[in-house]
């Protein structure tokens, strides 16, 4: 069900969106704790499912598609949609993929590159990143609440704006629209694949509300992007490898320049830190300074030269 399509407003994101579909939770990339309300999570149950889409106010240059230039601070989105790498590292983290999500380098996808080489696709598979998204949503069951609905991009938000295309009037349905936006109609149903359980959803439809969205639940909307946790490449490197910060090395100030976390900030006088890992770690698991040259591995190390002496 399609109506009149708005040229302006959330419309150019829905176009994004649409464009951006093709592209490829434990997902601890969002600091909850900075908001002043208790957060609820929106789950959806198996069958139909009935909600709204609230969207919310851009604040930071950590939104996205502020760093590419694509929106302004002040505008409204109705989604947050970036790459995770999940369960890396001794900790079993999750965290932000700076190059899918940035534009930038990420240890992490250095990593995956090396593991491609050597044909260990296993390896690769548990640290290659995937898509999420994050929404702020109103279950109509529970109407008088703000929920956070977080899930994957390829099964619900590639579906949704797959639907709310208008291929023969060019368009999309203004599903978001705080004020005349659709309600979002949808199936969920519990799927078993590869010996892993998850959600699918289809079947989506789009209804006209039939209350507004209450003011508080849309002045309360979550901005995803000021509570987002973006880290700088060493950051990754710590998660990715484990460290000892009493046995850190300094690091190189040309190294950490290269990978700023953003070229706008006032950085210059930080004094950066190098690549370089624990004198103690080897990043593929060996012995570091005694299992030099005996392995395949070795010959991809970018740390070789320290493990042959040992430093």
């Amino acid at each position: 069900m399609v109506d009149k399509k708005k040229k302006g407003g959330l419309a150019k994101r829905y176009q994004s969106s649409y464009e951006n579909k093709g592209s490829i939770s434990k997902a601890g990339i969002m600091d909850y704790k900075k908001l002043d309300n208790e957060v609820e999570f929106y789950s959806p149950k198996q069958g139909k499912n009935r909600i709204n889409i609230i969207p919310y106010v851009i604040k930071t240059k950590n939104h996205p598609l502020v760093r590419k230039g694509e929106f302004e601070i002040g505008e409204k989105d109705y989604v947050m949609d970036v790459y995770v790498h999940r369960g890396i590292g001794p900790a079993e983290a999750s965290v932000i993929c700076l190059k899918e999500t940035y534009g930038k380098l990420c240890p992490i996808c250095e990593q995956v590159s090396i593991l491609k080489k050597q044909g260990k696709e296993k390896e690769v598979g548990a640290l290659k990143s995937s898509r999420r998204v994050f929404y702020n949503v109103q279950d109509t069951k529970e109407p008088e609440k703000l929920k956070i609905f977080e899930t994957s991009h390829y099964l619900f938000e590639r579906e949704l704006i797959d639907e709310a295309r208008d291929d023969d009037e060019g368009g999309f349905v203004d599903f978001a629209d705080e004020r005349n936006g659709k309600e979002i109609k949808f199936r969920c149903e519990k799927v078993s694949k590869g010996g892993m359980e998850f959600n699918e959803f289809k079947s989506f439809n789009f209804e006209n509300r039939d209350e507004e969205i209450p003011d508080d639940l849309i002045e309360n909307a979550v901005s995803f992007d000021e509570i987002m946790i973006v880290p700088t490449y060493e950051e990754v490197e710590k998660v990715l490898y484990g460290s000892d910060d009493d046995d850190e090395e300094p690091k190189s100030k040309s190294k950490s320049k290269s990978k700023s976390d953003d070229d706008d900030d006032d950085d210059d006088d930080e004094e950066p830190k190098s690549k370089s890992k624990s004198k103690s770690k080897c990043p593929f698991g060996h012995k570091f300074g005694d299992d030099v040259d005996e392995y395949s591995d070795c010959d991809e190390c970018d740390i070789w030269d320290k493990c042959v002496n040992g430093k």
